[in-house]
Formats: C-alpha cells, structure tokens, sequence
C-alpha cells in the first residue's frame, strides 16, 4: 500500500467519524470565513463539487456563493472516460445521481475548466504547498492538467485536520492555490 493509499484511508476513516453536531459547527466556520472573504467568489463563474456524505457540507455553501452574482457550475463526469465536464447549476430539484452516488446536473449550459474563474475542490487531505488527497480516480487531476492557473484559481475545500505536511504529489497532481478549511482560509 502506498503512502498516499495510506493517507486516504486514515482521513477518510477520520472523516467517517464525524457527527451531524461537527458537521453542522463546521459548515458555520467555513461559511463565515467565505462571507469575510466574499470579494474573491463575486461575480465570477465557479465550480464546486455538491457534496456528500461526511465531505465537508457544500451546499449552503453554493447558495451563498449564488447570492453574491456568480454563476454555479457542477463537475459532471463523461461516461466511458477519467473526464469531467463543468456544467451550470439552474435546478437544484433535476441534480441525478451519478454511479459513485454523486449528484450532477442533466443537460445545462457547459463550461470549458479554462473559462471557469474558481474551482472548489474537495479532498481527503491536504498538504503545505497545495496539493490533495482525492479518492484516487484522478479526475480532477485530469480534467484540469491543461488550464492556466492564472486565469482559474483552484480552491480546495476541507476541514482543518485534513491538513498534513505532505500529499506524496506526482507529476499528474494539479496544485491549489488556497484551501478553505472550516477555522482558516490557507494561502500556498
């Protein structure tokens, strides 16, 4: 088993135990860090994941960051491939299942990753330099191996603990810029 391998398992393990209480008290933090932060998610088109599970919780995340003027987008995963495209959020009620239990869009506008201004990302950990810990599929890491960091920031989303002091990157592994935890928004 790998480092990575490894890592995954224990911080997903970790995450798994946490209860509706943290979740709640963690999805206040971090909806309040973006609040004193809402200059960066205004008027912008930008991506976030819908989450689930024990991740940490998106989705009043995505309606505040709806109220500030930009425009939401969902990942969408192509069948048959490690691809995703980026697909705008009109109705929350017409969101499907994908087969990872994953909800998506149906047939919305699309949105090339390089047109997008932020990309929310979510992880299982975290380290120093911005890189993650997904789930091990690697699509994010392949849908946005091509895009202009400049143009389009990527933001990983976490809670605290998720951070460690190294992800075991590999030349595939795209880097975040910040990460948006539930007790601080860390700049790499």
């Amino acid at each position: 088993m790998s480092n990575k391998s490894k890592l995954r398992t224990k911080y997903l393990q970790i995450r798994q135990s946490l209860t509706a209480e943290e979740l709640l008290v963690a999805e206040k933090n971090i909806l309040s860090i973006v609040e004193s932060n809402l200059s960066i998610f205004q008027n912008k088109r930008v991506s976030c994941y819908w989450s689930i599970g024990r991740e940490m919780p998106t989705h009043n995340l995505i309606d505040l960051i709806s109220r500030t003027g930009s425009e939401l987008y969902l990942p969408k995963i192509v069948a048959g491939s490690r691809e995703m495209k980026f697909s705008k959020l009109e109705d929350k009620s017409k969101l499907t299942k994908n087969r990872f239990g994953i909800l998506e869009t149906g047939r919305t506008k699309e949105i090339s990753p390089e047109d997008l201004d932020l990309i929310l990302l979510p992880c299982i950990c975290f380290d120093k330099k911005g890189y993650r810990i997904g789930m091990g599929k690697g699509y994010y890491d392949y849908s946005l191996r091509n895009i202009n960091m400049v143009s389009t920031k990527l933001i990983l989303v976490a809670y605290d603990f998720q951070k460690i002091e190294n992800c075991f990157p590999e030349n595939h592994d795209v880097m975040a810029e910040s990460c948006l935890t539930d007790s601080e928004f860390y700049k790499f």
